[in-house]
């Protein structure tokens, strides 16, 4: 990663994982500064990471050649405001709070270099997936940039239509809680046919991450591995007989659908918050 430095607009979580994990691959305290408007939280990451901390946005904004805004998406139209004109002139905003569009954060904070990005949850332990999309006003520079920062957490992935982060938010966003519910009601249906709960737990977990190796390694459609497994009269054709009675394919569908209309929606809330003038 060039020398460079990066700045965060708010410290939560995701800001906290992708701080620790540019510390981890030994970016320098030094390049690193996070902005909080709660001075305990801001001098506990300062503690921990050695790196600087203020409670004003603005003046983090206005130090940094990479900012990375990363406040709730509720506190966009007080946070935006207040960094309008701080950013430098060839700095990148990257935006990680969902639903934020990019001709919202360009318009309110009159700044065409903008990146937004999706981050999921297993990025906090550096296995998650990142989708962005970069303004046409980006150089390779910047990309490369924005991608190491982005490597820090796991996979990345950059977009050519902005509409893919939307989706995005609903696949791989929404994706770790349907995938947590699904290992929940499996380990469920083995706790009912008797299965101990540990030797549930084992066998069920590494079932999940064997098959998912398998995909990654092979080149074959991921029928053809059900076809593999799945005999005439057999269990596995027993089972997926009961799932497909079950409409288990149309109701994950439907479920990916909802999320992905909350996130437009999301962003449509953001927009319209945005315009309207601050109390």
């Amino acid at each position: 990663m060039n020398d460079f430095r990066i700045a965060f607009i708010g410290a939560g979580v995701m800001a906290e994982t992708m701080i620790a994990g540019m510390r981890a691959d030994g970016i320098g305290a030094e390049r690193i500064l996070a902005s909080h408007r709660r001075e305990h939280r801001a001098l506990e990451l300062k503690e921990r990471y050695g790196i600087r901390v203020v409670l004003d946005n603005a003046e983090a904004a206005a130090w940094a050649d990479l900012v990375v805004l990363a406040t709730k998406p509720q506190s966009l139209p007080h946070v935006l405001p207040a960094l309008r004109g701080r950013l430098r002139e060839d700095a990148v905003l990257l935006s990680i709070v969902a639903g934020a569009r990019t001709s919202v954060l360009r318009d309110a904070l009159d700044h065409p270099r903008v990146v937004r990005s999706m981050p999921n949850l297993p990025c906090r332990i550096r296995r998650g997936m990142t989708v962005w999309y970069a303004a046409p006003t980006l150089g390779q520079t910047d990309l490369d940039r924005v991608r190491a920062v982005l490597q820090v957490m796991g996979e990345e992935a950059r977009v050519e239509d902005e509409a893919h982060v939307d989706r995005a938010t609903a696949v791989s966003g929404t994706g770790p809680a349907v995938v947590a519910h699904f290992v929940k009601a499996y380990l469920e249906a083995a706790a009912y046919i008797g299965e101990p709960r540990g030797l549930a737990r084992a066998s069920v977990l590494a079932t999940l991450e064997g098959t998912v190796a398998m995909l990654r390694q092979s080149e074959d459609h991921v029928a053809e591995l059900i076809d593999e497994v799945t005999s005439p009269g057999g269990t596995t054709s027993r089972a997926l007989q009961v799932l497909k009675n079950g409409r288990f394919s149309a109701v994950l569908t439907e479920a990916i659908e909802a999320a992905y209309a909350r996130s437009t929606e999301l962003g449509e809330q953001i927009a319209r918050g945005c315009r309207e003038p601050n109390p």
